[in-house]
């Protein structure tokens, strides 16, 4: 699910904070170094997997660069209670200095977020990635600084490939070319393809590649467009019509497992989970790759994906000395720890991308193909209550799916719902 904060759960966490602020009880939930003036400067995120422990070495490398902070990295949480952190010690007067945040995420809680500019961290337009700076944009006031993306491509087992007669140096780059490829992975014996369920489910890049979207400028749901319901067939057929995938829903961990068992030729996957697939490669023997997402409709090139936007909290107290310092680890971890980040995401930084294909190691080199495919990635919205909108969106899809619901009733039943919960109050 996708995580995030209502306007009104907001609304409550201040009211809640306001009457301890009253009482003399209310404190942030992180150290409060950083505001009482010391040399750290708390840096929290919700890198919880092998990119948290990446993330740990290039700060490392950055506190041996220099004397002036010591930058200390966290990873507390991921989801609603991450923000629910944030927020409180953004109100108690004492967020940790910088803070990463998804896209979605930067407008619930701007009004505690500096704004950036940056020709004060040394950088310019020109140095990000095509779609990524302009993801910490609102109303032309920009809050972080994009550090990569997570796009979403295909997985696929070049041995299955071989073994079903298909080019392994030939992946499917289109609809047809895909059904093709899975409908022949399945005639020589695995699975074609399994979808996730939840928030990356496939839908939402066929959605776009048909010209569809999520919601409209007033926050209506647009699930039963004519690019939803053709997505949404195509989810349908791959069970039911074509054969080539399995009918019972499979979560993203049980994806990863089959994947790597060999029971799938192609699933869809993400710069988080490269270097676990060419771990295996190495372990097993395998060929598991990785190409660009299949452009199964018509329409503009698209996929979706996920953000990293680190941003800078407003300290109650040694605000401009929290925020120079801030700025300057940011700038220096855009600039300098790029490269080592494509070790688990694909970084947004233009002036990495030609070391990171000269690279010697193979992740690192592999994550070319997700940096190449960000111009072209979509992503989640901010609006009221989007998390329970999407709800309604994945429940209509499984019973689409797995149920083989009627695919226009199913959509236009869950766009009433979600367009009525993103309703704001008056």
């Amino acid at each position: 699910m996708l995580p995030t904060l209502s306007r009104r759960r907001l609304l409550a966490l201040a009211a809640g904070s306001a009457a301890s602020v009253a009482l003399g009880a209310c404190s942030s939930p992180f150290d409060e170094t950083t505001r009482g003036g010391g040399r750290v400067l708390e840096f929290v995120t919700f890198y919880t997997g092998g990119d948290g422990d990446l993330m740990q070495s290039i700060v490392d490398r950055y506190n041996s660069s220099q004397d002036e902070v010591f930058v200390r990295f966290s990873a507390p949480a991921y989801g609603g209670d991450y923000l629910t952190k944030v927020l409180t010690a953004a109100l108690a007067g004492a967020p940790p200095a910088i803070v990463a945040l998804h896209s979605y995420e930067i407008q619930p809680l701007r009004r505690f977020l500096h704004t950036i500019r940056l020709g004060d961290l040394g950088l310019a337009e020109s140095d990000f990635v095509d779609g990524t700076r302009e993801l910490a944009e609102i109303d032309g006031e920009l809050y972080g600084v994009t550090m990569s993306t997570g796009p979403q491509a295909l997985g696929y087992n070049r041995q299955l490939f071989a073994k079903a007669g298909l080019d392994p140096a030939r992946p499917p780059a289109t609809g047809e070319e895909f059904l093709a490829a899975a409908q022949a992975l399945k005639a020589s014996g695995p699975w074609g393809f399994v979808r996730e369920t939840g928030t990356y489910m496939p839908w939402q890049s066929m959605n776009w590649q048909g010209g569809g979207d999520l919601i409209d400028a007033e926050s209506r749901a647009m699930f039963d467009s004519d690019a939803g319901i053709a997505a949404a067939q195509l989810e349908q057929d791959l069970v039911h019509r074509y054969q080539v995938s399995p009918q019972q829903l499979v979560d993203g961990l049980q994806v990863g497992q089959m994947f790597r068992a060999q029971q799938v030729g192609m699933v869809c996957t993400y710069p988080w989970g490269l270097q676990q697939l060419l771990e295996t490669n190495a372990e097993t023997g395998m060929e598991l790759d990785v190409a660009p997402l299949p452009q199964f409709f018509d329409g503009p090139r698209a996929m979706i994906a996920t953000s990293h936007i680190y941003t800078i909290p407003i300290q109650r107290t040694n605000d401009d000395w929290v925020r120079d310092q801030a700025q300057k680890f940011i700038s220096w971890l855009f600039r300098e720890g790029s490269v080592d980040w494509a070790g688990a995401q694909a970084p947004a930084s233009t002036a990495a991308a030609a070391p990171i294909a000269a690279s010697t190691d193979p992740v690192v080199r592999k994550m070319s193909l997700f940096i190449d495919q960000a111009k072209y990635a979509h992503f989640a919205p901010y609006a009221y209550r989007w998390n329970q909108a999407y709800q309604y969106l994945n429940d209509a899809m499984d019973n689409i799916v797995y149920q083989r619901a009627d695919v226009a009733s199913e959509l236009r039943a869950a766009t009433a719902r979600a367009t009525e919960t993103m309703k704001e109050p008056s």
